[in-house]
């Protein structure tokens, strides 16, 4: 293993990088102990030699980022190292070949890095290091060691479960499911922040306006708490405990969070008075300044004959699943049961209309799904 923090070993590594056929990758990050998120390691492995590589010095990686999106890459849980790759480097590759999602496709029970290493290498792997604070210098030879495994057993992994998947008549699966999972991962989505609307996190949408106003309170100081201390936004309250207390104080004449049931320790240790301060501002707003509940677009009018559509589908995904020995949800998630429900599809054609299903999902559950769809025909 080549720990890299300097541009002189980086451009070494660069050129043997270049010129290797393939490379494992993978990328550590401190969004488990920081406000803001940090590229903290970028793990790369080729035939004979396996990369550490410290983003945080002054390094330029950008080349090298430009060298990886045309190798043919190997990852395991992809999302994660795509979405930051893109943030800080404007990452896009066509593709890549993620472990997870064959052992998602094959049906394994145990999807982790450490399980497919066990399995495939015979090799156990410490998981101690999952939650270690990577922007910590200097790192102990033990996460290092650590960060290097992470992308040293992939090859052999990959070269091994892409035989379980030929075997099984799943590598185009494979290959379909891998390449929209980048592009969801790479797409630009638009962001809350834009039209003001970061603080409606989940369960927000239940919230009547007044404790709607409450919640974008709350959440303010929570944004500010977290960016003074440097801290996630988690470590300072979760975001359901400030939906329970903006519907909570909402209901009250005057607040007190330390009365909230089952208040968290720290709110009563350490943030009583702050969150009574919020909640009383909140509170002197006028029922003409309470925030809008956002309007649900496109929201479905469920029918008797939708609702049983939807239940007949759901059975027959689940008796599919089973005899293929995968998770109902990759066949079709719920969102487009619903869709078929509300909006019958013709056809094979049209169940493929907006991206819904990849072509592997419409061949494999088409038939039977428009059976129950068409019955009459069908029959």
């Amino acid at each position: 293993m080549k720990l890299i923090t300097e541009s002189g070993p980086l451009l070494e590594a660069q050129a043997c990088i270049q010129n290797s056929p393939w490379a494992s990758l993978d990328t550590e990050a401190d969004s488990l102990h920081h406000y803001i998120e940090k590229l903290c390691l970028m793990q790369v492995s080729i035939p004979g030699e396996d990369y550490v590589i410290d983003p945080l010095g002054a390094l330029d990686l950008g080349p090298l980022v430009r060298i990886l999106e045309k190798k043919e890459l190997l990852l395991h849980g992809a999302d994660f190292d795509l979405r930051i790759l893109k943030r800080f480097y404007q990452f896009s590759p066509p593709s890549v070949f993620d472990t997870m999602i064959a052992a998602q496709l094959l049906g394994y029970e145990k999807q982790g890095f450490a399980d497919l290493a066990e399995k495939h290498c015979g090799v156990k792997l410490s998981k101690k290091a999952q939650r270690a604070d990577w922007s910590e210098r200097p790192l102990s030879q033990e996460l290092l060691t650590y960060a290097a495994n992470d992308t040293h057993y992939l090859r052999l992994i990959a070269d091994k479960i892409k035989e379980e998947l030929a075997a099984a008549g799943r590598l185009e699966w494979h290959r379909q499911f891998c390449e929209r999972m980048t592009q969801s991962a790479l797409a630009e989505k638009e962001a809350k922040s834009v039209a003001g609307l970061e603080w409606q996190i989940k369960g927000a949408k239940d919230l009547n306006p007044k404790a709607l106003t409450i919640l974008r309170e709350l959440w303010n100081w929570r944004e500010e708490e977290a960016r003074r201390r440097d801290r996630p936004t988690f470590k300072i309250l979760h975001s359901d405990t400030l939906v329970q207390i903006a519907e909570w104080s909402s209901n009250q004449a005057l607040t007190d969070v330390a009365e909230l049931p089952k208040a968290p320790r720290n709110i009563k240790r350490d943030y009583r008075d702050v969150l009574n301060q919020t909640l009383a501002k909140a509170r002197t707003l006028a029922p003409t300044e309470y925030t809008a509940k956002k309007p649900e677009h496109g929201k479905r009018r469920w029918t008797n004959k939708a609702e049983t559509l939807l239940k007949a589908l759901k059975e027959e995904r689940e008796k599919l699943a089973k005899e293929l020995k995968v998770q109902p949800s990759l066949l079709a998630t719920n969102y487009v049961l619903e869709e078929f429900s509300s909006g019958v599809p013709a056809g094979k054609q049209e169940m493929a209309r907006a991206d819904l299903l990849m072509p592997w999902q419409v061949e494999v559950i088409g038939e039977s799904f428009l059976k129950i769809l068409h019955p009459k025909v069908s029959g």
